[in-house]
């Protein structure tokens, strides 16, 4: 019988720890599709300004209904910010400093 009693709470337990980890799931999807709900009621310049499209949440529309939407629009947003960042490290443009060491080059050395 004390077996029979151990079996049964370690199910119980079991489908206990089943439940809560769905509870949890549905949870997060509730939110991610809150969030979504909130990205896609802001105006294109908010949207610009977090580095976002309206193309963008269309395109997390696909997600599909249990789907994350959200998980598409940061990963758009974030290869946004790394092509900013790269942009920003490869642009170069002439310097403000004067480049002396060049121009003392190009002067002829005259001795008195």
């Amino acid at each position: 019988m004390p077996m029979f009693a151990a079996t049964l709470s370690s199910a119980v337990l079991s489908v206990v720890a089943v439940l809560r980890r769905q509870a949890e799931g549905l949870r997060n999807w509730r939110e991610a599709r809150l969030s979504y709900r909130t990205l896609c009621e802001m105006d294109s310049k908010t949207l610009a300004d977090l580095g976002l499209t309206r193309s963008d949440l269309r395109d997390a529309s696909a997600a599909g209904l249990f789907g994350d939407p959200t998980v598409i629009v940061a990963a758009r947003a974030q290869e946004r910010q790394g092509r900013r960042g790269a942009a920003s490290r490869t642009l170069t443009g002439p310097s403000i400093v004067p480049d002396i060491a060049t121009s003392l080059r190009q002067q002829p050395a005259t001795c008195n």
